[in-house]
């Protein structure tokens, strides 16, 4: 069970990213006749680049929290936070347009 602890699948981003994944996989492996093979890998395509650039941008700050009475001794607060550069920026925009582009096309060939 170390291997699911290890593939990060506690924030949504690390879901998505590991679906689009899979979503490519199943195009190159699979042949599925009601699916086209190029809509489903367009759809995996997008849904890896908006999780690898939430990847990308998750930094940790950290915070000197003083000597309080009621809060206890001094120490250092760290969190995670998602701050996107220009680039982690723009490959998510990118990506939901590939998501939502070939989602449109794949609901299209399925009616």
């Amino acid at each position: 069970m170390n291997i699911l602890e290890n593939l990060k699948l506690d924030k949504w981003y690390g879901i998505v990213l590991y679906l689009g994944i899979l979503m490519i996989l199943a195009s190159l492996l699979f042949d599925v006749k009601y699916l086209e093979e190029k809509h489903t890998f367009g759809f995996g395509l997008g849904l890896v680049m908006i999780g690898l650039s939430n990847f990308m941008a998750e930094k940790t700050e950290s915070a000197f929290k003083p000597n309080n009475f009621s809060t206890g001794p001094a120490g250092i607060l760290s969190w995670r936070v998602i701050k996107h550069n220009p680039v982690t920026f723009i490959i998510p925009i990118i990506g939901i347009g590939l998501t939502l582009l070939f989602g449109f096309l794949i609901v299209k060939s399925l009616i």
